[in-house]
């Protein structure tokens, strides 16, 4: 959560003569008057920021017990684990500073028109994979967009006018026989796109995810993840090869196809200034999924044991991250609760409801047996 200091007039002024000091630690005893110290300042931050999340923000607060942890603490996803090994007190203040945040669907929430962009363009060609017509496409496309129409990011080449021209170049290539041995999969009479899932590990912890669409080779019955990208750059496979969430859709897979026993992931990344798609396809093992289940677990034990000393680590190597300063810097030395929105029983309702979102759950148990009866562990 972003701090607007207008609506905190006494920190507000501090914070603009901090800005203009020519040289500034994180807090500068020469910045106040004599009566204004850097704790008096902390203070006055507390103070305000506390008093308006608690004027908005109505609903029944809950207490939990000595040892409990916040239930959005226990909610990772790919992107949230990215963060958590990035930067842990990071991830607790993100966490922690949103009421919907994992209650809706676990997506990218970055703002903007990077987001709108690459979730309208993934949205387009999963059309054109369930073979609508092309008014069926770009409307489903215009829909997505979700920011001013006009918005546009000139240095990244991302607008709503270039989301169009990437689908309408994804409608080309199928056209030129793009994936023609491949036919969309369909579980339970739908087509398998945008598909959720979840896995329900030890002591209430839950990874979620979402499968962009899985295909099948009309002849030798290959499986494959399509997972849809939009980069800037130029596309590497080196910043795919190795991640970790592609062995997530194995969970879905597994009761799709139970004898599964590998699967081939397509990233198919559209690079927004070259105007083209690039094709990396990795083939997925069981065992790389059993590696991947222990990393889980250990990721659920690091919060367990930072929430145990109420400490989550800051790592100042990630205060930079994306050319862009972190949004926390100079705040996440703050207390937590005021820095964050205090659980709910509106937000534990929110939680509860978003189990309707998650067609696919195993439990990591099932998992391990899965594993062991396919001779994987």
């Amino acid at each position: 959560m972003s701090i607007d200091f207008s609506k905190y007039p006494k920190l507000a002024a501090i914070m603009k003569a901090k800005e203009s000091a020519p040289s500034s630690p994180i807090l500068d005893e020469n910045l106040y008057s004599d009566h204004e110290s850097p704790q008096i300042a902390m203070s006055i931050l507390d103070e305000e920021v506390s008093t308006s999340l608690i004027a908005t923000d109505t609903s029944p607060r809950i207490t939990l017990p000595d040892g409990e942890i916040d239930p959005r603490l226990k909610l990772l996803s790919h992107s949230s684990r990215t963060t958590l090994h990035k930067c842990p007190r990071k991830y607790q203040l993100y966490r922690l500073s949103s009421m919907e945040r994992d209650a809706e669907q676990q997506k990218d929430l970055e703002q903007g028109v990077t987001f709108a962009y690459g979730s309208a363009v993934g949205v387009g060609v999963q059309s054109v994979l369930e073979d609508k017509t092309e008014t069926q496409i770009y409307m489903d496309t215009f829909l997505e967009w979700d920011v001013d129409f006009l918005a546009e990011n000139p240095k990244q080449k991302k607008s709503f006018a270039l989301c169009m021209f990437a689908v309408q170049n994804f409608i080309q290539l199928r056209e030129d026989g793009f994936l023609k041995d491949y036919e969309l999969v369909y579980h339970n009479g739908a087509p398998a796109v945008e598909l959720a899932f979840e896995i329900l590990l030890p002591n209430g912890f839950k990874y979620r995810g979402f499968l962009d669409a899985v295909l099948k080779h009309k002849l030798t019955g290959e499986v494959m993840c399509l997972e849809n990208k939009t980069s800037s750059g130029t596309a590497n496979s080196t910043t795919f090869k190795n991640s970790g969430q592609a062995l997530g859709y194995s969970v879905v897979l597994d009761q799709l196809f139970p004898e599964l026993s590998s699967y081939v992931v397509l990233y198919l990344v559209y690079e927004t200034k070259s105007y083209r798609y690039v094709e990396l396809p990795f083939t997925k093992t069981l065992l790389q999924r059993a590696l991947w289940l222990q990393e889980l677990l250990i990721d659920t034990q690091m919060i367990e044991l930072y929430d145990s000393y109420d400490v989550y680590p800051m790592h100042g190597e990630s205060c930079l991250d994306f050319f862009r300063d972190c949004e926390y810097l100079d705040l996440c030395t703050l207390d937590t609760s005021h820095l964050t929105k205090p659980l709910t029983e509106d937000i534990v309702a929110r939680i509860e409801k978003s189990e309707e979102v998650y067609k696919f759950s195993v439990s990591f148990e099932e998992l391990i047996e899965a594993q062991i009866s396919k001779g994987t562990i």
